[in-house]
């Protein structure tokens, strides 16, 4: 394979397999990264967080796993369960506070 790692062809998974929880803090596993793309798995521990930042790549997080609240630009936020996803364009400040233990497929574009 030319750009998926951390993955076997032609096996079937279950999204639940392919990171694990783990306490106090937040993993993630890299799937995909081009100069135009990044795909990775994330795991979240109850209570962490992680501080707002811009990224240059339109991102799309999906919650496969628990629940996290995702604050953007100044002072909105929107609060993610298990099944949802949101997309924050390029150059949105964003931040995730972690709510449930929780696992989320991210891939940003450019």
């Amino acid at each position: 394979m030319k750009v998926v790692k951390n993955m076997e062809a032609l096996l079937p998974l279950s999204i639940d397999q392919m990171i694990s929880n783990s306490e106090n803090t937040i993993a993630s596993k890299a799937i995909c990264t081009t100069d135009h793309t990044d795909i990775r798995f994330f795991s979240y521990a109850k209570g962490e967080s992680i501080s707002k930042e811009f990224q240059e790549e339109d991102s799309i997080i999906y919650v496969f796993q628990g629940k996290l609240k995702i604050l953007y630009r100044r002072d909105e936020e929107k609060i993610l369960s298990a099944g949802e996803m949101i997309v924050l364009p390029s150059n949105v400040e964003y931040g995730v506070e972690v709510l449930e233990d929780a696992k989320s497929l991210n891939i940003l574009v450019k």
